[in-house]
């Protein structure tokens, strides 16, 4: 039998709630916040876990486009190369229907980590283009992050976040 990873989760979140939320001193303040953080995270993962790998493969097609935008406005060929590199490791990654969630985490980390090392290390005449750039195409990764965490309570303005399956349409 496999797992069902969400009624593993909702078995959890109930266990949290019902025994040992109760058993926790009321006048432990600390105590308190942090198994109500770790009850509405479990119900994040859980309301997330069906779209979550979707999230991941769209941000990772976001970047690509990103680093493509660079790729034309730069001018250094060692950047290019760099940038041409990942691009093409980011592709295989989201090519490959055997890449699991963990290995399209590392790729998605290894492209945006190398678009700011190449962001850092840009020449002062690309830098201007490749700040209007980045500030222009960040957005839309920005937007599916925080329409995953809403339910964390911390977004200031829920009403403006576009609903995730908006987002991946």
């Amino acid at each position: 039998m496999i797992p069902d990873i969400q009624l593993q989760l909702k078995a959890t979140n109930k266990s949290l709630k019902d025994n040992i939320l109760p058993a926790i001193d009321p006048t432990n303040e600390l105590a308190q916040q942090q198994i109500q953080l770790a009850i509405a995270t479990l119900e994040m993962v859980q309301n997330n876990l069906p779209v979550i790998h979707q999230v991941l493969r769209k941000d990772i097609q976001q970047h690509i486009v990103m680093a493509e935008d660079m790729l034309d406005a730069l001018s250094n060929p060692g950047q290019k190369k760099q940038l041409d590199s990942l691009i093409r490791t980011a592709q295989s990654a989201l090519g490959d229907p055997e890449t699991g969630f963990t290995q399209l985490q590392d790729a998605a980390r290894e492209l945006r980590s190398g678009l700011g090392d190449i962001i850092k290390t840009c020449t002062e005449d690309d830098a201007d283009t490749i700040e209007a750039l980045v500030l222009n195409r960040s957005e839309s990764s920005l937007m599916l992050g925080r329409s995953l965490n809403i339910a964390t309570g911390f977004e200031t303005s829920p009403d403006d976040v576009p609903g995730i399956g908006e987002l991946l349409r």
